[in-house]
């Protein structure tokens, strides 16, 4: 039996839908937008009297600008004028050192150069105070007077072991002359010879009591050079200030005679010399 025909067998069809209006659709009619490069359109324009790309230039070179180079020699000076307080406590802290320079100095063959090169070492240590000085006083002038203390009272306290402090006795340098004090520590001893106190050669005028007590109460027969010096520093050897040791006979009330050391310190004060102080002859 035949079976129906492809004619006769129902098909599926979308169901009819109704125009909408939100839709949005192609309307040939519509006018299109066209680009035309003949069309006048606003563009940037450069400022009055600057050439076009000027600007742009410009700040491709101030890009491309080298950075300015420095001398090496300068180098250390600019980094001076950056960190002046730096610098000043460099100096202060090797002020011991600047001083033991000096006393190689003085003990080699060029003394001459000592006092050259001191006034340098402390132009040098004053340049360095004077320049953090100034970079403080821009700040704060309690900071420049803390500072200057602070330095001065560093360099008063490094300084004292160094020139202050006695290492032992030695001779004296042959820019010391030959005068040293020795007349004037001979002074003393005639006076004590004759029976009286030599306040002539003593410092303000008057003998150190001790010396006096001892004075009277032993009788110098006799009294005789026998070495002069200096005091031994770390600083170059001091030649203002020396010793003398005489070899005298005394003789203490009815005991027999002795031979002590008598030591006698002399310093120099206004072109001439003064009497500082008597070791001997008794404890």
């Amino acid at each position: 039996m035949p079976g129906p025909s492809e004619e006769d067998v129902p098909r599926w069809e979308p169901p009819p839908v109704a125009p909408s209006e939100s839709v949005p659709r192609w309307d040939p009619e519509r006018e299109v937008p066209r680009w035309a490069p003949e069309r006048a359109v606003p563009r940037a324009q450069p400022r009055p009297g600057r050439a076009p790309g000027a600007r742009l230039d410009g700040e491709a070179r101030a890009r491309r600008a080298p950075e300015e180079r420095t001398s090496p020699l300068a180098l250390p000076f600019a980094w001076w004028s950056r960190n002046p307080w730096v610098v000043a406590w460099a100096c202060v802290v090797l002020v011991p050192a600047g001083v033991l320079l000096l006393r190689v100095v003085d003990e080699s063959r060029f003394q001459r150069f000592v006092q050259p090169l001191e006034w340098a070492l402390l132009g040098l240590l004053g340049l360095a105070l004077l320049r953090g000085a100034l970079f403080r006083a821009r700040r704060s002038a309690a900071r420049l007077t803390l500072g200057l203390v602070a330095a001065l009272a560093a360099i008063a306290l490094l300084l004292w072991p160094v020139t202050r402090v006695t290492l032992g006795r030695v001779m004296c340098p042959a820019r010391a002359g030959t005068d040293l004090g020795v007349p004037t520590a001979a002074v003393a001893l005639r006076a004590w010879q004759r029976g009286e106190s030599g306040e002539a050669a003593w410092h303000a005028g008057a003998p150190a009591a001790p010396w006096l007590e001892r004075s009277r109460a032993i009788t110098l027969l006799d009294y005789q050079l026998v070495e002069t010096g200096c005091f031994e520093r770390i600083a170059p050897i001091d030649a203002t200030r020396t010793w003398h040791d005489f070899r005298v006979t005394i003789r203490e009330g009815q005991r027999a005679p002795l031979s002590k050391v008598v030591v006698v310190h002399t310093a120099a004060e206004l072109g001439g010399w003064k009497i500082t102080g008597i070791e001997g002859p008794l404890p």
